[in-house]
């Protein structure tokens, strides 16, 4: 089943080549880019950026609709290459009650993902049904889905509303603002999307979802931006709930090669529990 939720992915966000505009309304020409053209660059360069074995690690900066806080510390192993499946596995670094937990997910060359739980007081892993995978990831505002892998141009068509600027920190940034609808067979929760996608690196910069009645449901923002491998990445982001008023920053606290090549024996189910973050470079320790 192809889902259009798998919208902010914390694997997957990009780079590469675009035309500066003046801010404000942009006429649309014949010679112009298409909507769906923008979108299909923004994938294309995702990719680019995230082929081979990644290591990130990254923190969670959550804020509960009571107004609470907590935070997570993730180490996160990716592995994207043509003619095989995306794996992704993160692993819970802090708080010290959740350490060792890990989550794993392997998204097919045909567009389905499978995931799995793994759990240190179990010493298993468990595959999470297509229900759970719409549930919250580690408590956050980002569900399971949205952590494990996402594609847009392949889910939605695009429409260019506009050409304008973004303002991220100190910069301004050229960006196009497209409005989305799912392709015929696409199941979406929020039907409705607007996105906004810089125009020399392709990034995503926010997006918006709304409900069946046009109401605001959810956003996710980039607040700040750095390079990885001479290419334009996010460094920070908030996702938010808007109905809870919950709300999730990402912040990327680094993105490595690893000194080897991943075998892919460390992506099995049955082997999480064996699983070293220490010989990735996921921990201090």
């Amino acid at each position: 089943m192809i889902n259009g939720d798998r919208a902010v992915s914390i694997t997957l966000i990009a780079v590469i080549v675009g035309l500066l505009i003046a801010t404000g309304v942009g006429a649309i020409g014949a010679e112009d880019i298409s909507g769906d053209e923008v979108l299909k660059n923004m994938d294309r360069q995702s990719e680019v950026v995230t082929q081979g074995d990644i290591t990130s690690v990254l923190t969670f900066n959550n804020e509960n609709a009571d107004g609470t806080t907590n935070s997570r510390k993730f180490g996160a192993l990716a592995h994207k290459k043509e003619g095989e499946p995306n794996y992704q596995l993160v692993y819970y670094l802090e708080p010290q009650f959740v350490r060792g937990s890990i989550f794993l997910s392997k998204e097919n060359e045909d567009g389905s993902t499978r995931m799995w739980l793994y759990l240190p007081a179990l010493q298993q892993a468990k595959e999470l049904s297509a229900s759970k995978q719409e549930g919250s990831f580690a408590g956050s505002a980002l569900s399971y889905e949205e952590i494990g892998s996402w594609t847009m141009s392949t889910e939605f068509n695009a429409e260019i509303v506009e050409e304008t600027t973004m303002e991220v920190g100190d910069k301004k940034f050229p960006v196009y603002q497209l409005d989305l609808t799912p392709k015929e067979g696409v199941e979406v929760e929020n039907p409705q999307r607007t996105v906004w996608i810089e125009k020399e690196s392709w990034l995503l910069m926010r997006s918006e979802q709304y409900g069946p009645e046009g109401e605001l449901k959810k956003t996710m923002e980039v607040n700040s931006v750095t390079t990885f491998e001479g290419k334009t990445v996010t460094k920070e982001l908030m996702t938010t709930d808007v109905e809870s008023g919950a709300s999730t920053t990402v912040i990327y606290e680094t993105r490595e090669r690893p000194a080897q090549d991943v075998p892919m024996s460390v992506f099995d189910p049955e082997n999480l529990g064996e699983f070293d973050p220490a010989k990735w470079g996921l921990t201090e320790e």
